[in-house]
């Protein structure tokens, strides 16, 4: 196992580069559409983080999702409107990859509903 970094609620790159493999993975999104507490998931998500040696917290997990699917959700809805050039972020691709075919992220931001982030 590697090395346990100190608990912090700042990610690096790598830290964030891991949830989304996690967060990914076949496992992880079946539970997400199964009658499971995403609680649970988010647990997951933590736990096999520090078999990682990356400490974050459930709610922290939680947390960065729901901020990486907001961000996301803005980008998709801005290059959905025609006559704007493209804007991308670091994890726009992986999150699209992810994300795009689901029905909660084709509409526009100011109709989605902030119960579906997580």
């Amino acid at each position: 196992m590697a090395s346990i970094k100190k608990l912090s609620e700042r990610w690096s790159d790598e830290e964030v580069s891991a949830l989304l493999e996690i967060y990914a993975e076949h496992v992880t999104q079946g539970m997400l559409l199964k009658a499971v507490p995403n609680s649970k998931m988010f647990d997951r998500c933590s736990k096999k983080l520090l078999e990682m040696g990356i400490v974050h917290s459930a709610m922290a997990c939680r947390l960065k999702i729901k901020k990486l699917r907001q961000d996301y959700k803005k980008i998709k809805d801005y290059n959905n409107k025609s006559g704007n050039d493209r804007k991308t972020s670091k994890w726009y691709e992986r999150l699209d990859a992810l994300l795009g075919h689901r029905p909660s992220f084709s509409g526009t931001a100011s109709t989605f509903d902030s119960g579906t982030m997580v």
